[in-house]
């Protein structure tokens, strides 16, 4: 990695992904699409006051450092640009993960590990057995952030009551009314999530199709799979869905209830995705990835918020780990969140 003097001329620097330089070399090779961001530039460095006029207002941001390019789609470009016709947006629709709702109380399904920050995937049911004081298979234990996923477990349980991973998207500011809804222009119907092919892939949380897998759409030289999940299309019922409610943040809605909301958004909401992973073959019969990837942690059977304390299995047990993110990206509104994963396995 490293950076690129941007105080002269203006910098074209490209590169090609193995794919690119394949299809060069067959004789096919023609860019089709292209995407701008703007993930290096900082624009609090916008000044008025410049001494030598509106014409070096921006100088500071021209002259910003940009990073070489990237062969890797998911090292770079987290912020792309969007066109937006309105002059009147004051606020535009971010994602954020559920993390239980409002207060971490409402849809604690949902939350994250509270000592990692992150979700816990458990590969295989031996893992899963390591629970401390009860197996984690139990349907009565709902231990934070941590999702259950065996084959077992990804067929046979799911529904509200099922440990998931949720993304909301709306508008997230207490100036506009949840009760109102969000424009449509501002609204969301496509989702494309990313991730590491080789760790996992993701599943229906819920409903007829509740464990079963997300077809995938696309995979990279990266062992980066794309899902392109639509509103609209009736094989992704389950994935996406509206608003849990309209209530205001503090516990209010319109009509004066004293009934907190259940969203982490606190102004209008868009859809949500929701969704469940399921750990590869590879990660639940051998540990060739998390030697290869990965590395080990002895648990310290108490709470806290330090590597060891994971709550929900007991002390001293050994596991395999790998650490990783799945990209979440609203495919129209083009904002992006990263989400957090650890992959356990435990160790024999």
């Amino acid at each position: 990695m490293a950076f690129l003097d941007n105080s002269g001329d203006i910098i074209l620097d490209a590169v090609l992904t193995d794919t690119g330089r394949y299809r060069m070399a067959r004789g096919d090779f023609k860019i089709t699409k292209f995407a701008l961001g703007d993930d290096e530039i900082d624009y609090a460095l916008f000044n008025r006051n410049h001494p030598s006029g509106s014409s070096y207002y921006d100088l500071e941001i021209l002259k910003t450092p940009v990073l070489e390019a990237f062969t890797n789609n998911t090292s770079l470009m987290k912020s792309k640009l969007i066109t937006m016709t309105r002059t009147d947006i004051l606020h535009l629709p971010i994602l954020k993960l559920s993390d239980g709702g409002y207060k971490g109380t409402q849809y604690k399904f949902t939350k994250l590990n509270e000592d990692l920050n992150m979700y816990i995937v458990t590969v295989d049911r031996n893992t899963e057995m390591a629970g401390s004081g009860e197996s984690l298979y139990e349907d009565n234990v709902a231990y934070k952030g941590i999702l259950k996923g065996s084959s077992k477990e990804a067929a046979t349980e799911g529904g509200i009551g099922s440990n998931h991973i949720m993304v909301e998207l709306g508008l997230d500011t207490l100036k506009i009314s949840p009760s109102i809804n969000l424009p449509i222009d501002l609204q969301e119907n496509q989702f494309i999530v990313e991730m590491d092919d080789r760790l996992g892939q993701i599943c229906y949380p819920s409903g007829m199709n509740a464990g079963s897998a997300v077809p995938v759409s696309f995979v990279d030289d990266d062992q980066i799979a794309s899902y392109y999940i639509s509103a609209n299309a009736g094989l992704d019922v389950g994935l996406i869905r509206s608003p849990l409610d309209r209530r205001r943040g503090d516990g209010t809605n319109n009509n004066g209830d004293n009934v907190p909301t259940k969203h982490r958004i606190r102004g209008p909401r868009g859809k949500a995705l929701q969704f469940k992973i399921r750990p590869s073959i590879n990660l639940q019969t051998s540990t060739y990835l998390f030697e290869k990837l990965g590395s080990t942690i002895t648990t310290a059977g108490s709470t806290g918020n330090n590597a060891s304390d994971l709550d929900g299995f007991n002390g001293g047990t050994g596991f395999y780990y790998i650490d990783t993110f799945i990209r979440v990206t609203a495919a129209t509104i083009g904002t992006s969140i990263d989400i957090p994963i650890r992959y356990i396995k435990k160790q024999a």
